[in-house]
């Protein structure tokens, strides 16, 4: 594949992944990103064609990373919920009604 092929291959997977929540696939996209950007100084010069396409991977990444900072905050305040009713979760608990929740 070349290297034009290559960088919008993973700026729709980066894209992919981070809008249905693959972080499995998120990693494993930004680390294919990291093992191509460090092999950037032997691919020799770049033609505009490549530099653009380096620039939506660029953008990709950027909403891969909002992405994920917006789920980190999100999980945050639900973890923080979770903590402030760990006490009534216990007493239903020791009651034998443990209720399931519902997002």
């Amino acid at each position: 594949m070349d290297r034009y092929a290559q960088l919008m291959s993973i700026a729709r997977n980066l894209l992919s992944a981070s809008q249905r929540g693959d972080w499995t696939l998120l990693e494993s996209v930004d680390r294919q990103l990291a093992e191509l950007l460090t092999r950037r100084t032997e691919w020799g010069q770049w033609s505009q064609q490549e530099m653009m396409a380096l620039a939506t991977v660029q953008r990709a990444h950027e909403q891969a990373r909002e992405r994920c900072v917006s789920e980190t905050q999100a999980m945050h305040t639900r973890l923080g919920q979770m903590r402030e009713h760990k006490a009534g979760w216990l007493a239903y608990a020791m009651n034998g009604e443990v209720a399931e929740e519902r997002p």
